[in-house]
């Protein structure tokens, strides 16, 4: 059997929706976006797995800023996901809303999301898990504050020129002599 599970995550919650390959909603919950919540969350997926004998197991997500960055994280480094060949992505969540858009006229809930996101799983056009490793979110984090630093001091080094002007200005002239004026 397929399990897709989509989770809509936000700063407090995520919210959970199970389906299985032919698009029936098994199961449905919310639980905390923190360390219990996400090993809750895992618990919940294997025990469905090992109800149902699963032998596909997709989550998905979307991309929310830092809020999905440990969920994600979580279920792909947890050896017991890893033993089922659970597979992680991290959508953008463009894609998902075009996808809503596409397939039904579904007002905006988490729960819904959830359910989106699961049936987006579920038709597969997935080339591979995106998930960041660490070291490449470090990168990224390292990179950022760089392009921070630099467009600080090109801001100062501008703010210096400015004053400077302001008191080193040559608009006014003494008998064909430059005067700079206190």
């Amino acid at each position: 059997m397929k399990l897709f599970v989509g989770l809509d995550v936000s700063s407090f919650d995520i919210k959970v929706c199970f389906l299985n390959g032919d698009g029936d909603q098994l199961h449905s919950f919310t639980v905390a976006n923190d360390l219990p919540g996400a090993t809750h969350l895992r618990d919940e997926v294997l025990n469905i797995a090992k109800e149902q004998s699963v032998d596909v197991l997709r989550i998905g997500l979307e991309s929310t800023s830092v809020y999905s960055f440990h969920p994600s994280m979580f279920l792909d480094n947890d050896e017991y996901l890893q033993a089922l060949g659970a597979k992680v992505y991290v959508m953008n969540p463009k894609q998902i809303a075009n996808f809503k858009k596409s397939n039904s006229d579904m007002n905006k809930t988490d729960e819904i999301d959830a359910f989106v996101i699961a049936d987006y799983l579920r038709f597969g056009r997935m080339p591979m898990t995106v998930v960041k490793e660490e070291q490449y979110v470090a990168l990224q984090q390292l990179t950022r504050a760089r392009y921070q630093f630099v467009r600080q001091i090109t801001q100062e080094k501008q703010r210096f020129l400015q004053y400077l002007s302001y008191k080193c200005n040559t608009f006014t002239l003494d008998d064909s002599r430059l005067r700079i004026l206190p």
